[in-house]
């Protein structure tokens, strides 16, 4: 239900109030055992409010049951004390006393749960008050978590107002932002700039606009032994969350002169991914997704008949999935909802150079092979991280890790904590003598 102007003001006075006694009563200590208790609760197949998301969120979501119910152990399983801890560590070091703004207004998109969830633990280890705006899209995790959170440090909790209003209802969206003193707001990049012309000048504006990833496969990867575990990774990046992320691959460059060829990793993603479809299925699809993805699907039916540039492998039923393989090396973002390209490419260094355009918008790159005995990459691929650096790629993961970024990795390229913490100091007079 569409919040009215009075909820507004009086959820922003509630949570500056609930804000100040947490910053009394409350130790960063507790705040991280509140909150990676509360997602270790969410993590226990009978728990009431993952039971409450199972049946309330693939309406709101259009995902399936089955893809909720991966959500749920995805964005919950990170959420550890552990992590917890280690965001605190490279972020704010010794952990000098410190707070953040006043109160924080965040706009979520809803395409995604994690950073939804992610974004109010940030706003609660800085203990801020917090505004929560939910989209249509996902207005249940939000609400839910912060209920859920309630059952542990119901004081914590209070710091949380998750309200809902139409993006039409500018007068809303201005009183939210005339008392935020920080704004992190996630969307496509028109409303992000609306944000960020109508919050105060004073305030710290944080925008996540619009993002695209894709992933590289490197020639030695691409072997008999290695290619089932390859594929199985990388349809589950592709096909997680139905591709609505920013971390979804929308193609995947792999290098020519491996023991096997690009088509050949193609059809194999293709039976990866219709074996995730038959354990995890797609989500509904708007009139208007559908269409995308059958006119597609027909014009690339429609030139692999002639062109051996050009191949598809497709789903049998309601277009679940769709991969194709072509040889023009331009990136081409996908129409998503599990519509994946693959293109063969001779030389890596030539990526940085196909991807360039789309510069602003570039979030992560999965690569493979990594190497294992290293935990990290292999020189081959330290040295074209560092190129893709160079045209804005922030992060660069194995494939099948593109959805599961640690939760103290920078987003966007940006910090989570120490861009909004501020520190309190105390000194003691020096007497002279």
């Amino acid at each position: 239900m569409t919040a009215t102007r009075e909820q507004l003001l009086s959820a922003i006075a509630s949570t500056r109030a609930a804000s100040a006694k947490v910053r009394q009563s409350h130790s960063t200590e507790r705040i991280v055992s509140a909150l990676a208790e509360t997602a270790r609760r969410w993590l226990v197949t009978d728990n009431p409010w993952r039971e409450r998301a199972v049946v309330e969120a693939p309406a709101a979501t259009g995902f399936s049951v089955a893809m909720v119910h991966e959500a749920v152990g995805l964005t919950f399983g990170a959420l550890t004390k552990d992590a917890f801890e280690e965001l605190l560590r490279r972020e704010v070091g010794d952990r000098r006393p410190f707070h953040g703004p006043g109160i924080i207004a965040h706009f979520l998109a809803g395409n995604v749960p994690p950073p939804s969830i992610n974004s109010i633990c940030f706003g609660l280890l800085l203990k801020s008050a917090n505004l929560v705006k939910v989209s249509g899209h996902d207005p249940v995790f939000p609400s839910l978590f912060v209920e859920s959170l309630r059952g542990i440090d119901a004081g914590l909790a209070d710091c949380v107002a998750v309200l809902d209003w139409r993006r039409e209802e500018h007068a809303l969206t201005e009183t939210a932002l005339a008392e935020a003193d920080a704004v992190i707001a996630y969307g496509d990049d028109e409303t992000i700039a609306t944000l960020r012309r109508i919050c105060r000048p004073d305030a710290h504006f944080v925008g996540h606009g619009h993002k695209l990833s894709f992933a590289v496969i490197a020639k030695d990867a691409v072997t008999k032994e290695n290619l089932p575990s390859l594929v199985e990774a990388a349809a589950f990046d592709v096909s997680v969350y139905d591709q609505q992320g920013c971390l979804s691959p929308h193609a995947f460059y792999v290098e020519e002169g491996g023991q096997l060829g690009s088509r050949e990793f193609a059809a194999a993603l293709a039976e990866a991914m219709a074996a995730y479809q038959a354990r995890v299925p797609r989500g509904t699809l708007s009139v208007e997704e559908s269409a995308q993805i059958a006119k597609l699907r027909g014009a690339y039916e429609f030139r692999s008949a002639t062109d051996r540039t050009v191949a598809i492998w497709a789903s049998i039923n309601a277009n679940s999935w769709l991969v194709i393989y072509e040889e023009d090396p331009m990136f081409t973002p996908s129409c998503l909802n599990r519509v994946v390209f693959v293109k063969p490419i001779k030389n890596l260094e030539s990526i940085p150079k196909l991807i360039e355009r789309f510069a602003s918008n570039l979030s992560t790159v999965g690569i493979a092979p990594m190497n294992p005995a290293l935990s990290g990459m292999n020189e081959q691929a330290t040295t074209f991280a560092a190129e893709l650096a160079k045209v804005g790629v922030n992060r660069v993961c194995p494939v099948g890790q593109m959805q599961q970024p640690p939760l103290g990795w920078n987003h966007d390229g940006r910090p989570n904590l120490a861009e909004l913490a501020r520190w309190r100091s105390a000194h003691r007079s020096r007497l002279q003598r």
